[in-house]
């Protein structure tokens, strides 16, 4: 499974969905496009058990077919939020079934995007992180072992190198600015283009390990100070 910090949210209600782009906690609202401005149809017969599922469905079909449009852009991973029912009749109908890599229960229609990002961040959290405690483990013989390496520009050397690193890094780690080479040189400049996908530093290490089929494990905020607050451990 190809997971990502990046990733989509898609929030199903009754009457409308909406769509997310997800960065680690942030979570930008999607609105270009026709999507999330899909009509509900015939929302009203919910109200009829016999013939509640058929509108439903239709609806859930053309939510499904404005995700396919930023799906095919860029295939990220999902997390789908709605209530039980709600996420039963989406996953009947949707392509994506495969790409959702986390639920969250709830109705979150009307819950703010900050407060979003906060819920649903936890769910991308689990789905990277392995075990932590053996992974501390193995940290502190990786140390003995010189096998580690600890601090921003260490690890994003040594992440170049080879695959299959293990990155621990704590979960509240940001270092705002991006990652450029001059003589092959690590710096770290605060200039940080619009159009660039991170503003983070610790991110783009993140995605650099993540797409050298490395692992990443986030490790609660002050359990690795003497780190530096990131290592990387190589085989």
């Amino acid at each position: 499974m190809n997971l990502s910090i990046h990733y989509y949210v898609l929030c199903l209600s009754d009457d409308s969905c909406k769509l997310f782009e997800g960065f680690r906690d942030m979570l930008i609202t999607v609105e270009n496009g026709d999507f999330p401005s899909i009509p509900a149809h015939n929302i009203n017969a919910r109200h009829d058990m016999i013939n509640m599922k058929d509108p439903i469905k239709r609806f859930y079909r053309e939510v499904d077919k404005a995700l396919a449009k930023y799906h095919g852009k860029d295939p990220l991973k999902i997390v789908l939020t709605g209530e039980k029912t709600n996420r039963s009749i989406f996953s009947a109908v949707t392509q994506f079934n495969n790409d959702i890599i986390g639920v969250v229960e709830g109705d979150f229609n009307t819950t703010s995007v900050y407060d979003l990002g906060q819920i649903v961040w936890p769910v991308i959290r689990e789905a990277l992180s392995g075990d932590r405690e053996r992974a501390l483990r193995e940290m502190e013989d990786a140390l003995n072992n010189g096998n580690i390496a600890v601090g921003l520009e260490d690890v994003w050397h040594m992440a170049n190198l080879q695959t299959g690193y293990t990155l621990l890094v704590e979960d509240d780690y940001h270092v705002r600015g991006s990652i450029m080479k001059t003589d092959n040189a690590f710096v770290i400049s605060e200039d940080v283009g619009i159009m660039q996908i991170f503003d983070d530093v610790v991110d783009a290490i993140i995605e650099k390990v993540l797409s050298m089929a490395g692992h990443v494990i986030f490790i609660d905020s002050g359990l690795l100070i003497k780190y530096q607050r990131i290592a990387l451990i190589h085989r």
